[in-house]
Order: structure tokens, then sequence, then C-alpha cells
């Protein structure tokens, strides 16, 4: 993967659609977001999940490992 500086993902983004789950539920306790850092850490949340990401970059995509807690149970991925 290649630096971040070439990552056009990185920020803060909205996650509005999921495959499992709709919208209301990814809300659940607060608004579902990601966040991608340049400095190869970022942060997601939704439904009772939150988790630190570990970051990998392309121009396009970005690749993750995360690890954190869904209502106060430990987990990762």
């Amino acid at each position: 993967m290649s630096p971040a500086s070439n990552c056009r993902l990185i920020g803060r983004w909205r996650i509005v659609e999921a495959d499992l789950w709709d919208r209301d539920y990814l809300d659940l306790l607060e608004p579902a977001t990601i966040t991608i850092g340049a400095n190869g850490h970022g942060e997601i949340a939704f439904v009772a999940m939150q988790a630190g990401l570990q970051l990998g970059y392309s121009t396009s995509m970005v690749s993750f490992t995360w690890a954190g807690c869904d209502e106060m149970d430990e987990v990762s991925g």
C-alpha cells in the first residue's frame, strides 16, 4: 500500500448503509462514522460498537484491522 499522502479517503465519513442493518440501527447510540487518519490510525463507531483502526492505504482504498468494544465486550477483526 502507498503512503497516506496519496489517499483520497482521509477524513471523517458518515456510514449511511450496511448490508445487515438499516440506518436507524446503525445510529443506535450515535451517528455511525468511520474516521480515516493520515497517521495510520482511525476510528469506527456504529450500533453499540466502537473500535480503533490500524490502517493501510492506496489511492482509493483503505485496509484496516480493528480492536474495540461492543456492548462492553472486547472485539477485534
